[in-house]
């Protein structure tokens, strides 16, 4: 599971590197620059995640008090006792330390990251479906020859673009002249076997959105507006909508 903590999920937002654990947690007993860095990286990743925990909570709780105290204040026309001004409080408290720790679990992974240069596969990648925004998960890319790799979304992508199964392969990249060539299937042997089991779909300039086209297309392709066309038969507005 990636970007499974708020730490992680700050971390691929500011920078693009997604990472399905602490990978600098085996670094912490490494001599030099890079054990002191990884340690500390590790000591502001726990508080900014107890920092996420406590604020969840402290606005969880606001949310319960605000609403009951208009209540009671609209119907009595006074203000009762209430646990609002401290609980008020302590959200103005915690927001100030995650503006601090945001600050400082970025500059401290980004110091981690230039000594230690953590290895990625040469094989798989994983990339963010929306640059800067975790919120549309993560795509799965593993290589399937020298110019194409194969793409599966994660259960938070599959949600975000509203398609019914994760961790599922939606189809293929290939490299295309500056760009990128996407094509939707669900098996790579469908590229050959005909039968209109495989889309190909209009080229982009970037790898993120041709992987994103592949999954707005099957949302496209699970809703009645489908039609049973295919993607040479969309309009243009529908072609344009995969790339958002």
């Amino acid at each position: 599971m990636f970007l499974a903590d708020p730490a992680l999920r700050h971390i691929a937002a500011q920078t693009g590197d997604v990472w399905s654990e602490h990978i600098w947690r085996h670094d912490t007993a490494t001599p030099g620059p890079v054990g002191v860095l990884a340690a500390l990286l590790h000591k502001v990743t726990l508080r900014f995640n107890d920092n996420a925990e406590q604020l969840d909570r402290l606005l969880n709780r606001l949310g319960q008090l605000a609403p009951i105290l208009r209540e009671v204040t609209a119907r009595y026309a006074s203000a009762p006792q209430s646990d609002l001004g401290r609980c008020t409080t302590d959200v103005v408290d915690q927001l100030g330390r995650r503006v601090l720790l945001e600050q400082l679990l970025l500059h401290t992974y980004q110091a981690w990251r230039a000594h230690a240069a953590p290895e990625r596969g040469k094989d798989e990648r994983h990339l963010l479906l929306r640059p800067g925004d975790p919120t549309f998960g993560v795509a799965t890319l593993r290589r399937f020859d020298d110019t194409t790799w194969l793409v599966s979304p994660d259960a938070e992508a599959a949600a975000a673009f509203a398609i019914p199964y994760a961790a599922r392969l939606v189809g293929e990249v290939t490299e295309h002249g500056d760009g990128w060539k996407p094509t939707a299937h669900s098996n790579p042997e469908h590229r050959y076997l005909g039968g209109g089991l495989a889309y190909e779909l209009p080229p982009h300039d970037d790898l993120v959105t041709a992987c994103r086209s592949l999954l707005r297309w099957w949302a496209l392709r699970h809703c009645a507006a489908w039609r049973s066309r295919r993607p040479e038969q969309l309009t243009e507005a529908e072609l344009a909508a995969l790339a958002e």
